[in-house]
């Protein structure tokens, strides 16, 4: 088997250096391995690199985020086979309802596997999720 790192060039996951945060740290937007495409956890920031001021508006930039990697490796969100989502403030009134909300516009029946984490903190203070994703999509 043979695997193939999947690079994005967009300005959201570029930081004021012009390195994009997969160069800085080392590591792969996303991985197509045989059939299926795993993907890094991606955050909920604005495209601007701000912090959102709504859990919900971090929900939807993350899946954004999450999209554009799948449509570069030729792949979608329909695709998806696992989600994993990492939540800070888990048990916080509303917000794995207002998550789940945010997910059913994303991500359609036949549904993937989920697997939800209540953790205390990500990369960058004030963020509440990162989502990361393996996608079935048989290589062309």
């Amino acid at each position: 088997m043979s695997k193939q790192a999947i690079a994005v060039d967009s300005p959201i996951f570029r930081g004021a250096d012009g390195k994009s945060i997969f160069e800085k740290f080392g590591y792969s937007a996303a991985v197509r391995a045989g059939d299926f495409i795993y993907v890094a956890g991606q955050i909920g920031l604005n495209p601007d690199g701000s912090l959102p001021d709504s859990d919900e508006t971090q929900f939807r930039n993350a899946f954004d985020r999450l999209d554009l990697i799948l449509k570069e490796a030729g792949s979608s969100l329909d695709d998806t086979v696992e989600l994993v989502s990492y939540h800070v403030g888990l048990q916080k009134e509303g917000h794995l309802a207002g998550f789940v909300k945010v997910k059913t516009d994303y991500i359609a029946a036949p549904h993937p596997t989920w697997t939800i984490l209540g953790i205390d903190s990500l990369a960058r203070p004030g963020l509440v999720i990162e989502i990361k994703a393996v996608a079935y999509a048989p290589a062309r």
